[in-house]
């Protein structure tokens, strides 16, 4: 569990540092895009247009970097 957990952490983190733009797929089906400014173990911060969301880890599903031509 430690092993994905960091596996996690280098993930976003690399989004978050690089500003990449993401969508990312809740598990009710739910599509969000937008960047990741910030994470901990319990919630993920993404903005959108000046526009801020906090998720909750559980509920996201998927996570799909963005080329910024892609977005």
């Amino acid at each position: 569990m430690a092993r994905d957990s960091k596996v996690y952490e280098k993930f976003v983190g690399n989004l978050v540092s690089g500003k990449v733009p993401v969508v990312i797929f809740l598990v009710n089906g739910v599509k969000l895009q937008g960047v990741i400014s910030d994470f901990d173990e319990i919630s993920i911060v993404l903005v959108r247009d000046q526009n801020v969301q906090i998720l909750c880890r559980q509920v996201v599903s998927t996570i799909i970097p963005q080329s910024r031509s892609d977005s």
